[in-house]
């Protein structure tokens, strides 16, 4: 295969994006030479205009070139593929006796398979049924009598996983002249991971078999060697992408509307911050917590359970029915917290140090349980309306450390990330805020220490959490684990059929059930308040306020199917700075036009408002004691006056 390429440097295009800003901010998607259902189709979805990736990748691969294109996550890589892709497979005339897939889009996990498969069919579906065209997926858990029948027909296109195509190649479920002769495009998403997951022999089976001819496309979040080698394996003469949609490449790392803090403490206070973030609702809703590994991730859903905070576990271990759907309802809105185990961090990092071995020990207990490899929920993966990030564990890597944070601010929202730092994770944060850039330097996105949370608001649950942190035993995590595993088993196989029959009944299975046995004790599902700190407190209201001037959504509404507000480009952390807590109450009265969060002083509040208050809440205990002596004396009167009757 030919090595040589026709590379755009990114000054290049940067410089082009300066003569062409007004005219390329003003274009949409029907001026790229898309076809108007697929731009009715994207109006429907809400999408007016192209990101920078869109507009100059669409109008490449329209005209069939290779194309390599790297571009921060949500950034919208996907549709800069699928948008060109369906465009041509719409205007294409029927091939008679097609023995083979037109198109493979392949991806490293399970999660991004299935979400690439349903953006596929969400846009043919909005085409009001002009077009049709066969969609599937495979997994390489299915049985070759399952991917038989998937092929049959044969597809249009086949969202798959890297090594289901050589299993029925393998299998005989696919014949390779019939798919040499029949493949046109070939896309490989999230590439910089198909290599790290272990795909190279399946990819290198793969690229043996693609015609000459094929339309090779590769997308990526980041340039790496693993890039190189799929670049150099498959494309021909590609038209290279690098496109830094603000500023330098530095600030591209992680996007401005993206705010980090990190707090320092021991490992051991890990849980008792966390309690203090969570419990004093300190971060805004919805939160993306990431754990290094499955038992780290069931002991914080024990330990948060305690104390009344309902949770979701993600891992390698479920099955992928379950994992599909806890992703759905998590991006329903139908729980807040949603812990996710990143352990690809740790089997790269124990690759590398080649201390693979500890680890094999260690799982010994767990032997029984095969982990999914295809598993992934850092990259790729597109979870809906996910406002802060929390690192309890820090990631193995700065690459880690920006894929993790990628899950927030996507599409150019806000987003914050908290991360917890140990004593022993500062090698790793060091390095991270190396990446981001020089704290001096006013255009760097560096992470601040989280300005919200005092010593004493943590000191005031200290007791309380130490106490509960001792009854998360290894055992009891163990006997969660297995429960919760078996749980999930049951739902994914033996109700699968019954789910398809009646898909409604699916919103009665939940996944932020309690795992523990005991039932938490009352009185830790609420703070006292002798224990809170004043200044803490404040904080709190005011990101309670923040949230419902963003269009906060409660899970009553959005349970009942409740249409939400959409977001404000306002970031409620950017009001908890030193600087706008000074700017506070600088003159004016209420209802001057002033910024709802500027009416709240995080030190200290008006006496006014403090007795409005304790009066409101003296009148609203009134008012309940009336309405209680007014039925028990119905009660009596009642019981008194047929005492005796019949």
């Amino acid at each position: 295969m030919a090595k040589s390429k026709r590379e755009i440097p990114p000054n290049e295009i940067k410089h082009q994006e300066e003569e062409e800003e007004e005219t390329e901010q003003e274009k949409s998607f029907d001026e790229l030479g898309l076809d108007l259902r697929l731009v009715h189709a994207l109006n429907k979805k809400g999408i007016q205009k192209p990101t920078p990736i869109q507009l100059v990748a669409v109008p490449l691969i329209l005209e069939g070139k290779d194309v390599v294109a790297r571009a921060k996550t949500g950034s919208g890589k996907t549709f800069a593929y699928l948008l060109p892709l369906l465009h041509r497979l719409f205007n294409e005339t029927s091939v008679k006796n097609k023995l083979g897939p037109a198109a493979v889009i392949l991806v490293p996990t399970r999660e991004l398979c299935q979400q690439v498969y349903s953006e596929v069919m969400s846009l043919i579906e909005l085409c009001k049924g002009q077009i049709q065209l066969k969609v599937v997926q495979l997994t390489s858990s299915m049985p070759a009598s399952d991917m038989r029948a998937a092929l049959a027909g044969p597809p249009d296109i086949v969202v798959s996983t890297p090594g289901c195509i050589p299993k029925c190649l393998s299998t005989g479920v696919l014949q390779s002249k019939s798919f040499s002769d029949s493949l046109k495009y070939l896309v490989l998403d999230e590439a910089d991971l198909l290599l790290s997951y272990g795909y190279e022999d399946d990819l290198k089976a793969l690229t043996a078999i693609v015609p000459r001819g094929c339309q090779c496309l590769l997308m990526s979040a980041t340039s790496s060697s693993d890039v190189e080698k799929l670049k150099k394996l498959i494309l021909h003469n590609p038209f290279i992408l690098t496109l830094p949609e603000i500023g330098d490449v530095k600030d591209e790392v992680i996007p401005k509307n993206v705010q980090q803090f990190w707090i320092s403490c021991s490992e051991r206070d890990k849980l008792l911050y966390i309690l203090a973030l969570l419990k004093l609702e300190l971060i805004q809703k919805k939160a993306l917590i990431f754990t290094n590994t499955i038992d780290m991730g069931f002991r914080l859903k024990l330990y948060l359970e305690k104390f009344g905070i309902k949770s979701a576990i993600l891992n390698a271990e479920l099955p992928q029915n379950s994992r599909l759907h806890i992703l759905e309802e998590f991006n329903a809105g139908l729980f807040d917290y949603l812990i996710a185990t990143d352990e690809s961090q740790t089997k790269e990092k124990e690759q590398a140090d080649g201390h693979g071995h500890v680890e094999k020990k260690k799982s010994r207990k767990y032997a029984k349980t095969k982990l999914d490899s295809e598993f992934g929920v850092v990259r790729g993966i597109d979870f809906k309306n996910v406002y802060t990030v929390i690192n309890f564990e820090m990631p193995r890597d700065a690459a880690g450390y920006v894929h993790r944070i990628g899950r927030t601010g996507r599409a150019y929202n806000s987003g914050a990330s908290v991360s917890l730092v140990s004593p022993d994770e500062m090698e790793i944060f060091e390095e991270i805020k190396s990446l981001l850039g020089d704290e001096e330097n006013k255009d760097s996105n560096v992470i601040a220490p989280f300005p919200l949370l005092t010593k004493n608001a943590v000191e005031s649950l200290r007791y309380r959490a130490e106490d509960v942190a001792k009854s998360v035993t290894k055992i009891a995590v163990r006997e969660s684990r297995a429960q919760d595993l078996r749980n999930e088993i049951i739902n994914s196989e033996k109700l699968k059929a019954h789910f398809e029959v009646n898909p409604k009944d699916l919103d009665l299975l939940k996944h932020d059930k309690v795992l523990s046995k005991k039932p938490s004790a009352p009185h830790l599902r609420d703070v006292p308040d002798y224990l809170l700190d004043p200044t803490t407190q404040e904080a709190g209201k005011m990101v309670k306020l923040a949230r419902a001037a963003m269009g906060g959504y409660n899970n009553t509404a959005r349970r009942h199917g409740t249409k939400k507000k959409s977001r404000k480009e306002g970031d409620p952390l950017k009001t908890f700075s030193v600087e706008a807590r000074k700017r506070a109450y600088k003159g004016g009265k209420k209802g001057e036009g002033r910024d709802v969060y500027s009416k709240i002083d995080l030190e200290s509040r008006s006496a006014k408002e403090e007795e409005e208050e304790e009066e409101e809440e003296d009148q609203l205990k009134t008012r309940s004691a009336a309405r209680r002596r007014k039925r028990s004396a119905k009660k009596k009167k009642k019981k008194n006056g047929h005492g005796g009757v019949d």
